[in-house]
């Protein structure tokens, strides 16, 4: 006879078994034991079942769909037909819980009879940015039509689940898939309560570059490294919340709008973004047979670039930022070997100018600049037999060390965190060595 716990936890993966194991960590540390974990696979074809199996514990069940879906939406649904508990609580696998996160979660649906509840949570920029982002605290004191909270932040009763509320393929909908099943929720006009207590830590992976292609889980073993040291340190993540505010790292969580979005474009760009998908179609690549420019309008990766501007002797540049480290992600075939040429016309520390790295893949390059008066002129040569071999889409990157607010070097109101203005990149065959 199943077991009726009284809360399943669902946990959709693909292909990160790295992070699946943190996650699973995460829950097993709960002070709240009545659960089950279902983990299913979004035609996981690496090897998260044996990492599953591998805790030995029999609260957790594995399935793997029968091919991938493409995002979780598939997986959750699966999971809502075949949980056995009372309540749905969704884990993100490269998302970490607090020990007290379930708990808090019942005690908040006991205390104000809900149907959803909502946790606090923090969402962390990329590495090397210090910035934040909050979930779960709302502008009115309640979950509105104008707020979102990521899955791993929220949970709600079983029955909730059917025809009128269930996930949806995110191809067919103009809001990001969790949005959409929030709103639903909300429409159906069900009982929200908040537990007003930090418990969800999300290191979303379309904040970083082609992060199921890097899968890196350095930020997700720290975190639990502290969770299981025993220590609260929950007041000093906080305070680091307060301080991004304070020094312009800070962003809001919330419905994004859906003007001008065609359906699907949230689950296109940010399959990209996560390097799930390439980032041009294979159309669109082009072969440098001769020194080829290109300009910066196409670059949409987070924190790495500020909105395009316009320079009234150079045409159109962007700043990087906030991020020291920006990509140019350029629809090129990287066939042959290469002179890489990119144009500055600022840089917000002069003094550090020499110091500009190229890399290609996170291999640096021989980077040489040229001061031109105002401008820069960066340069380095790319030799294909140097590189190793990558399934990375072709992108320059360049780092700046370091980021600086105009504001505080005595530049104006302008409180963004700016490195070097970049107006083109130009890519020319070299001749063979």
């Amino acid at each position: 006879m199943p077991r009726h716990p009284a809360v399943s936890v669902v946990i959709p993966t693909y292909n990160w078994s790295a992070a699946l194991r943190c996650a699973i960590r995460s829950v097993l540390l709960q002070t709240m034991q009545d659960f089950e974990i279902l983990v299913v696979g979004d035609g996981c074809t690496d090897d998260s079942e044996a990492v599953v199996a591998a805790f030995q514990d029999s609260r957790i069940r594995w399935h793997n769909l029968d091919r991938n879906y493409g995002s979780q939406w598939a997986a959750n649904n699966y999971a809502n037909e075949h949980a056995n508990g009372e309540w749905i609580a969704y884990l993100g696998h490269d998302d970490i819980w607090y020990p007290t996160h379930l708990a808090a979660i019942l005690r908040a649906a006991q205390r104000e009879a809900a149907e959803v509840v909502t946790s606090t949570m923090i969402l962390y920029w990329p590495e090397g940015t210090g910035g934040r982002g909050i979930a779960g605290i709302f502008a009115t004191g309640a979950y509105g039509p104008r707020d979102f909270v990521p899955p791993s932040a929220f949970a709600h009763r079983r029955s909730l689940y059917g025809d009128a509320v269930r996930w949806r393929d995110p191809y067919s909908l103009l809001l990001p898939m969790d949005a959409a099943f929030l709103a639903e929720m909300a429409t159906a006009k069900l009982k929200f309560a908040a537990t007003h207590e930090l418990t969800c830590f999300k290191f979303n992976a379309a904040w970083r570059r082609d992060a199921y292609k890097i899968k890196t889980v350095n930020e997700q073993i720290r975190m639990l490294e502290r969770i299981e040291s025993g220590v609260d340190f929950r007041q000093d993540e906080l305070l680091d919340v307060l301080q991004s505010v304070v020094s312009s790292r800070f962003i809001p969580i919330g419905a994004p709008g859906t003007a001008g979005v065609k359906e699907g474009w949230f689950m296109q760009i940010n399959r990209r973004r996560k390097g799930l998908d390439s980032r041009f179609d294979a159309a669109e690549l082009r072969r440098i047979d001769r020194p080829t420019r290109f300009d910066l309008a196409g670059q949409d990766m987070p924190f790495e670039w500020h909105d395009v501007e316009v320079h009234p002797d150079y045409g159109t540049f962007r700043w990087t930022g906030p991020s020291p480290r920006a990509t140019i992600d350029l629809p090129v075939m990287f066939d042959r070997d290469l002179a890489i040429r990119i144009h500055a016309v600022g840089i917000m520390r002069p003094d550090l100018a020499d110091r500009l790295q190229l890399s290609v893949h996170e291999h640096p390059l021989p980077t040489h600049v040229r001061h031109n008066g105002a401008t820069l002129l960066i340069e380095a040569p790319l030799r294909q037999g140097e590189i190793a071999a990558s399934s990375r889409d072709f992108g320059v990157t360049i780092d700046t060390g370091v980021v600086t607010r105009p504001c505080d070097v005595g530049m104006g109101a302008d409180h963004r965190w700016l490195g070097v203005a970049v107006n083109w990149i130009e890519l020319e065959p070299l001749p063979p060595p």
